[in-house]
């Protein structure tokens, strides 16, 4: 982990992957979703996978908008969303929210970014080290549809996720990497160059992280904190504004807003750490919006960070063949046809 980006006390990934035996760690994972999976709140269980496509514009596109740590109850748990007035009385009444979406893997940085990106629980290390084994979304896209690298982009503040750009598997890799733009200053930058991508190359794939919710978590001042979710909420309303007034992006663009992880709840902490496996650290924002998602939905169905890449293949018309979540069938109106193979 970098200095500005401290972990948990004891849950430090690295050192458990330098001490723990590889079978180990995958044990321990496996028997936190289990304890997690008989808790009930996080009930009723999420639909068995599709292989069908939906049926959407002829041009898809898509923008995943991770908003780094902010936990749920500051979110859309809090009942007055004084924090996200934008985002909750613009977006969400076009979209639909999941109100029991979940990290069920290590609540870092990496392994919820990747996990989103590959389909597949990741418990790798928190410094960019490490690639993911699997494939990611970009190269999914990119090699099925022969895009160049500018049409897949990752963009940051946190210069470690340009080891999300792609994956480890030999049939992918580099050579179908997405197109890197991090270590950006601040969530305004992140903000400017994802416009300024849009604008200039008309990225078709794009996963934009915003970090300094997490980062001013981290610092342990509540108001820096609650002030982070407050920008956030006004660049998410014009990052979707912008979509809708492009004639490149208007009405065939999705943008899934959703964290990587959430940050611990006060009954395990508080605020200002993350990366247990308590509530707060895996309860996670998730918003859909676009063509054909249905409006004004609230779905408590349980969803995951790995049913991400199912949903984002589907609309792109890609298969994803090494992902193992599930499509969201609930976000879409109830029109789909085609077959991926």
């Amino acid at each position: 982990m970098t200095a500005q980006e401290p972990a948990a006390p004891g849950l430090d990934s690295r050192m458990v992957k330098m001490q723990t035996p590889e079978i180990l760690r995958k044990v321990g994972i496996g028997l936190a979703l289990v304890a997690l999976a008989c808790q009930s709140e996080v009930l009723p269980v999420v639909a068995q996978p599709s292989d069908t496509r939906v049926a959407g514009p002829a041009d898809p596109k898509v923008i995943i908008f991770v908003i780094d740590g902010p936990r749920y109850t500051e979110f859309f748990g809090d009942s007055l969303h004084q924090h996200i007035p934008h985002i909750w009385n613009e977006l969400r009444p076009a979209g639909t929210l999941c109100s029991n979406f979940r990290n069920l893997t290590l609540t870092e940085t990496m392994s919820g970014h990747t996990s989103i990106l590959t389909g597949v629980w990741q418990a790798i290390a928190n410094d960019g080290s490490e690639r993911a084994p699997e494939p990611t979304l970009f190269e999914y896209y990119r090699k099925a549809t022969g895009a160049p690298p500018q049409d897949a982009v990752i963009i940051s503040s946190k210069g470690k996720l340009a080891a999300c750009s792609h994956g480890l598997d030999p049939d992918y890799g580099t050579a179908y990497a997405a197109q890197v733009d991090v270590g950006l200053p601040t969530d305004y930058d992140v903000y400017d160059h994802l416009i300024q991508r849009l604008d200039q190359d008309t990225p078709h794939l794009v996963m934009a992280s915003f970090s300094q919710v997490d980062l001013k978590g981290h610092s342990g001042v509540w108001a820096d904190y609650l002030r982070q979710i407050e920008i956030v909420d006004s660049l998410a309303v014009l990052t979707w504004n912008h979509l809708q007034n492009d004639p490149d992006y208007a009405n065939q663009t999705y943008m899934f807003m959703t964290a990587d992880h959430g940050r611990h709840d006060d009954a395990h902490g508080g605020f200002q750490h993350h990366g247990d496996d308590c509530d707060g650290c895996r309860h996670l924002i998730f918003l859909a919006l676009g063509p054909g998602i249905r409006a004004g939905v609230d779905t408590s169905t349980l969803y995951t960070q790995r049913d991400v890449c199912k949903t984002v293949g589907s609309v792109l018309g890609i298969a994803t063949p090494r992902a193992e979540g599930s499509r969201m069938d609930e976000l879409f109106e109830p029109v789909s046809t085609g077959v991926l193979h």
